[in-house]
């Protein structure tokens, strides 16, 4: 969020998902659900991308300022298959004083987007997928943002790798 201009950022997944009300074993006034996603057996949501957005809300007028698919589905993009978001978004954005969005996602990818306009102005991959919201830090009038990059990017168990996660810093430009 930006409470300055009153724009708030969020990262939205359009998943299908199905819902069971089960009696509980344990007590028969009681009733669970389990959750679980649909998904075809390559890993793939039935429905059409994108299935992660990243959307920029203006506060102020309540209207949308801009929206965009955040990253794709790695097997997809090998296939030139881009723009679908990524599935299993379990991230979250961050914004500096300075105008840019920061956010990891599942496709390995770090990005910087022009806050005003959602474009991509700066990206590089690392090792393994992200998880979580960046941290956002100031050291000696220095900013530098970490990501956690320990998380899975394949869609089935046969796409997982063997992951080595870290959390990885990145310094902004004095």
């Amino acid at each position: 969020m930006d409470p300055a201009k009153g724009t708030l950022y969020v990262v939205s997944k359009d998943l299908p998902a199905m819902l069971k009300l089960e009696q509980d074993k344990t007590n028969p006034d009681r009733y669970t659900s389990g959750f679980n996603f649909m998904v075809a057996s390559n890993g793939i949501s039935p429905i059409g991308p994108p299935w992660t957005s990243l959307t920029a809300y203006d506060l102020n007028e309540g209207s949308i300022l801009w929206k965009r698919p955040l990253g794709d589905v790695p097997e997809l993009a090998a296939k030139g298959i881009h723009n679908t978001g990524v599935h299993y978004p379990k991230i979250g954005p961050v914004v500096t004083a300075g105008g840019l969005i920061f956010a990891g996602s599942r496709d390995k990818w770090v990005r910087a987007l022009d806050e005003e306009t959602g474009k991509t102005i700066w990206e590089t991959q690392l090792p393994a997928a992200m998880e979580g919201i960046p941290a956002v830090y100031e050291v000696a009038g220095r900013q530098y943002i970490v990501f956690c990059a320990a998380a899975q990017a394949g869609l089935t168990t046969g796409t997982q790798e063997k992951i080595e996660g870290a959390y990885v810093a990145f310094a902004l430009p004095r």
